[in-house]
């Protein structure tokens, strides 16, 4: 029988994120709660107010009073802490990217099955009222038939202490914020690249990509346009461009509690819709909670977070081989 009441949540990891964002979120969500906190800095598990804080992440998952899970570590423990989380049996809500390889995340789907729980990978800006508006104009027909979708993401990232320049932690700018451009091309086409190419710059002793730029062929003559990167300044933006028009974001995937535009030019006139700003940490949460408490299942599928990892390992073989088209790999 489903417990009643709102999903007791844990957080794993306490950093930026979750204290400036996914926390404070969890304090507003319908049918959500923070029972627990686990940071290697007990201090920081403390300051989120949970009513109970570890500096284990071991302590929450064995928690019996843990139903779900928020995984907001680095990206290298993503696989083993959502792994040891369903042995435990927890509901996973894990920060992308869901793992670091393709492998990783077939067995966190494969442990996700076996243990009857579910598996998501935070990709919040979905949950924004203006990519809901988005889907609803191309189901329309407002711009006619997609042919490309521009998708870019970056920023100024240069403190190599930081744990997004350890390539052995899926360090890196396509894994931090290049996997934003590659899922809205996914989600816009709804379909998976047939193959991809791609072009980076790696750092010269941390052996990350700096900058990865890619297209992604999704056959018939449908392109998505990557750009991702920590050596530049902020960009944050996707373009849809159909056979009768097209479709702008300037805060695509960075756009929480933030007012935001898109702007429509179709059939020969521009107009823009304005949208109030939203959390959409909340709104993520909430979806998550009602799928535990036996609603729908996640809007992000278990399977997405596999896909998404496909697309970025043929990325960064590709810019390993200097741009030579690389197939997706599939099963």
């Amino acid at each position: 029988m489903t417990p009643p009441g709102p999903v007791q949540f844990g957080i794993v990891g306490v950093g930026r994120i979750v204290a400036g964002a996914f926390a404070p979120a969890l304090t507003t969500a319908a049918g959500a709660e923070l029972a627990a906190a686990a940071s290697r800095d007990l201090r920081r598990a403390k300051k989120l107010n949970p009513k109970r804080a570890y500096d284990q992440y071991d302590a929450l998952l064995v928690d019996p009073e843990v139903e779900a899970v928020y995984i907001a570590t680095h990206n290298g423990l993503h696989h083993s802490l959502g792994l040891r989380a369903m042995e435990c049996g927890k509901h996973v809500l894990c920060e992308k990217p869901l793992a670091g390889d393709p492998s990783q995340c077939e067995e966190l789907i494969a442990a996700a099955r076996q243990h009857r729980l579910h598996l998501a990978e935070a990709f919040m800006y979905r949950y924004h009222p203006q990519m809901t508006e988005v889907q609803s104009l191309l189901k329309a027909g407002t711009i006619g038939e997609v042919r490309t979708v521009d998708a870019s993401f970056s920023f100024l990232l240069a403190d190599e202490s930081d744990v997004r320049f350890n390539a052995a932690w899926a360090g890196g700018s396509v894994y931090d914020v290049g996997c934003y451009c590659v899922n809205v091309c996914r989600q816009v086409f709804g379909s998976t690249p047939r193959t991809v190419a791609a072009m980076a710059t790696f750092h010269a002793t941390c052996h990350v990509d700096v900058s990865l730029h890619g297209v992604l062929d999704f056959g018939r003559g449908r392109y998505g346009n990557v750009s991702c990167g920590f050596d530049g300044g902020l960009r944050n933006r996707v373009s849809i461009c159909g056979t009768q028009g097209t479709l702008t974001l300037e805060r695509a995937f960075a756009n929480n509690r933030q007012p935001t535009v898109l702007v429509i030019n179709a059939g020969g006139e521009r107009r823009q819709v304005d949208f109030e700003p939203a959390d959409v940490f909340r709104l993520e949460i909430e979806d998550f909670a009602r799928a535990v408490r036996g609603g729908p299942p996640p809007l992000l599928a278990q399977e997405e977070g596999l896909r998404n990892a496909r697309v970025i390992a043929a990325l960064l073989a590709s810019a390993r081989a200097e741009g030579t088209p690389t197939p997706i790999a599939t099963g």
